[in-house]
């Protein structure tokens, strides 16, 4: 099978498959309370421990779902695709640039700057703070989406990166109503660094290797059909994620993000 030919970080917006991925815009995956909640208003500890131990838990378990992508991927140059995006989570090998690991720099570094240092260890809060179903749920979703068919897996896939970058920024923004806490704005850049690698470059790269992989199994009627039921699936995983997630830190908010946040561990 050729591959269809996509440039590098462009498509071509008649696509209908274009089409179908940019849904996600519009979709309870990316407008939800969570993103309302967190790029508006700040959390206490309790709050924060919330998103980063579920949050956290997603992204430590993205590249074991790939894996499982990848396992049931038998075409090669979707494979290749799928590949690449994995081997960026990896952090192109280098562990310190691993996605997970930077994602933890960051909130090692918040709880640092709130006063209380060492709180932020994975091993540590998922003790005590729940992991909540709907996080499991997306986890595991994730994982027997990808184990389907491979037209319902690509489509699973072109869901979760079309929303990624967006995800993303939504992220950082609000993690940027904690920057006041950091000595200078230098230092809170330095440990942002797992919000900057995916809306630097990451996420616009496997946009279109989503899009390559769903291009190569886009070859039949019902092949369409079962790309758009693993897109739709999957952003309803990530609806219901969300949701929970901003039911479990809404009573957590300390203050707007115009007020100071305290550096304390209370």
């Amino acid at each position: 099978m050729t591959m269809p030919a996509v440039d590098h970080l462009a498509y071509d917006e008649n696509d209908s498959l274009v089409a179908l991925a940019k849904q996600v815009y519009t979709h309870g995956a990316l407008r939800n309370a969570f993103y309302r909640l967190w790029m508006s208003e700040q959390l206490d500890l309790q709050g924060l421990a919330a998103v980063y131990v579920n949050y956290g838990t997603f992204v430590r378990r993205f590249p074991e779902v790939l894996a499982v992508m990848i396992l049931h991927t038998d075409d090669v140059h979707a494979r290749a695709e799928y590949a690449k995006t994995l081997f960026s989570e990896m952090g192109y090998g280098q562990v310190r640039s691993a996605h997970s690991v930077l994602f933890d720099s960051f909130f090692n570094s918040l709880g640092r700057q709130m006063g209380a240092e060492g709180e932020f260890m994975y091993e540590k809060l998922v003790k005590t703070t729940p992991v909540l179903a709907e996080t499991l749920a997306l986890v595991e979703g994730e994982k027997r989406l990808y184990s389907m068919d491979r037209a319902t897996a690509a489509g699973a896939q072109l869901a979760l990166e079309w929303q990624a970058y967006t995800m993303l920024s939504q992220l950082y923004e609000g993690a940027r109503n904690y920057m006041h806490l950091w000595p200078d704005s230098d230092s809170f850049h330095e440990a942002a660094e797992y919000y900057y690698a995916h809306i630097g470059e990451a996420e616009k790269e496997h946009k279109i290797e989503s899009l390559n992989g769903a291009k190569v199994f886009d070859v039949t009627p019902e092949a369409r059909t079962n790309i758009e039921r693993g897109f739709y699936t999957h952003l309803s995983l990530f609806e219901k994620f969300w949701a929970a997630l901003a039911d479990a830190v809404k009573g957590h908010v300390v203050r707007a993000n115009d007020e100071p946040l305290a550096k304390s561990a209370s």
